[in-house]
């Protein structure tokens, strides 16, 4: 049978008044809804001590204390590329005889983003099981589970300088106004690569036993040359896609010839002459002065020159990482075959899907600029 949960001291001064009172053990008993074991048994602790508060109790005391708590958890939170084992170390060196073990049981739950100076002063860590803890942290807005102290693997993230991050900073806040339905007379468009053996960056796990099974092994082959693909979309779903021969530059010349036989064809199907926009990033065919030629005289519009290295604001991104899910997962034997998929599957990729990446990009937008320009979660 699991420990019942402790009387507040409000209801033991309760059960004493009603005792002082005149009252039996079974008229408080039945009045509070509190066992008559544990009515006697706060009376008697009154009667021998003369208070109603828990007592400090047996066993050996913390090895540290509330404040010492507080500051391992803000040494944990300001070093994220820090291990448990490296903190005890250092505290260690600082002079405080601790365990690992001690160390591991309050880190246990605490997540690693940076605590405000608000929560710091705020945080009470008591010396509790993993789930009391961690409810005590969401007290305070610090979400935690019983397992989120553990370590994960770092996001990867394009690495920006000061100017880049300024120039997505100005773009954002030119944007930052749009809604969901400016965004969705976008046609935005993106090249992507596709290889032969790939995993979308998942590995296998298996465990020692299984070492030599065909299902636990990753074919060891030399990848042929990557599959360079071109595609566009809108809220009205998939554009054309089209596959770079073999041996072909990503020139102007190509990139024309793309915007003609690809892009107007798109434009035309899914706005049928209507204002849209069109969206491309800043590779240097695309800042070519024959190609800024072309679309003045097409009139296309387009959005102003993409900020540089924000894969992130480009919901394009996302929709090649799911197509490149779904041809991975049917193990194309060779480039031609994985050509055939990949034009399959991009014409079988719903409306709803598009549009849920598309309607993303306020957010986005507003993410972005919050962070001064920084990468957003997306």
């Amino acid at each position: 049978m699991g420990k019942s949960k402790e009387l507040s001291e409000d209801v033991r001064r309760r059960i004493v008044d009603l005792h002082k009172s005149g009252k039996s053990l079974g008229a408080i008993s039945k009045e509070l809804q509190i066992p008559k074991s544990s009515v006697q048994s706060i009376i008697r602790k009154y009667d021998l001590f003369g208070c109603v508060s828990t007592l400090p109790r047996s066993g050996r005391r913390p090895k540290l204390s509330h404040s010492d708590e507080l500051k391992l958890v803000k040494m944990f939170k300001d070093n994220p590329g820090t291990t448990k084992v490296q903190i005890w170390q250092e505290l260690e060196t600082a002079g405080m005889q601790v365990s690992l073990s001690t160390v591991k049981r309050v880190l246990h739950c605490v997540e690693r983003p940076k605590l405000s100076s608000k929560n710091q002063d705020d945080l009470l860590l008591k010396s509790a099981t993993g789930a009391e803890l961690a409810q005590q942290l969401q007290k305070v807005g610090m979400g935690a589970s019983a397992c989120a102290g553990r370590r994960k693997r770092a996001a990867k993230k394009p690495l920006l300088s000061e100017e880049k991050a300024q120039g997505r900073l100005e773009f954002c806040q030119k944007y930052i106004d749009w809604t969901t339905e400016d965004w969705c007379k976008v046609i935005f468009s993106d090249m992507s690569s596709f290889r032969l053996f790939a995993t979308s960056g998942k590995g296998l796990v298996r465990r020692k036993d299984e070492a030599s099974q065909g299902t636990c092994m990753v074919p060891a082959v030399i990848d042929p040359d990557p599959v360079h693909v071109w595609g566009c979309f809108s809220s009205k779903g998939v554009g054309s896609l089209t596959v770079l021969p073999k041996d072909t530059s990503m020139d102007e010349e190509w990139y024309q010839t793309v915007l003609q036989e690809q892009l107007l064809p798109t434009i035309h199907e899914q706005f049928d002459d209507g204002k849209c926009f069109f969206q491309h990033d800043g590779a240097p065919c695309h800042k070519a002065e024959v190609i800024t030629k072309w679309f003045k005289d097409h009139e296309v519009e387009v959005l102003d020159l993409w900020p540089e290295n924000s894969p992130d604001l480009n919901p394009m991104e996302n929709l090649w990482s799911f197509l490149k899910k779904r041809v991975d997962k049917q193990k194309s034997s060779n480039c031609e075959q994985l050509q055939t998929l990949i034009r399959q599957e991009w014409f079988t990729l719903s409306r709803d899907l598009v549009q849920k990446f598309i309607s993303s990009m306020p957010e986005r937008i507003a993410e972005v600029v919050k962070k001064q320009g920084q990468p957003c979660e997306f």
